[in-house]
């Protein structure tokens, strides 16, 4: 169902961000959030993200730069994400400098 939903973008093999375009997909990935690590700006308004693969904290800081792109703070200097690891109780933020459009590649969008 996800594959339907979303911007998938693959910056590295083992692992990819799907990162929701409009409230009706935020909110209906928002019922997924318990299966994947996610992340959502909480300094702007911003889609839902989720994680699908197995990453590190250098991973969640790149994916972290990608949802930032797609906030209202995509311009910013600084945009807080808020990460909740799947398995993990507590939620983490990280102060990212979002990625500009083309920082992205279009081979990383699948």
């Amino acid at each position: 169902m996800l594959l339907k939903v979303g911007r998938h973008i693959r910056p590295r093999e083992h692992f990819k961000v799907i990162v929701g375009r409009e409230e009706g997909e935020n909110n209906f990935m928002n019922g997924y959030r318990k299966q994947f690590t996610h992340m959502h700006a909480t300094s702007h308004n911003g889609p839902l993200a989720l994680i699908d693969g197995n990453v590190n904290r250098e991973d969640l800081k790149l994916a972290a730069q990608i949802v930032a792109r797609f906030t209202q703070g995509r311009d910013a200097d600084s945009v807080q994400i808020e990460v909740k690891e799947k398995g993990h109780e507590t939620p983490f933020t990280l102060d990212v400098t979002p990625l500009r459009n083309d920082d992205i590649p279009r081979e990383w969008y699948l």
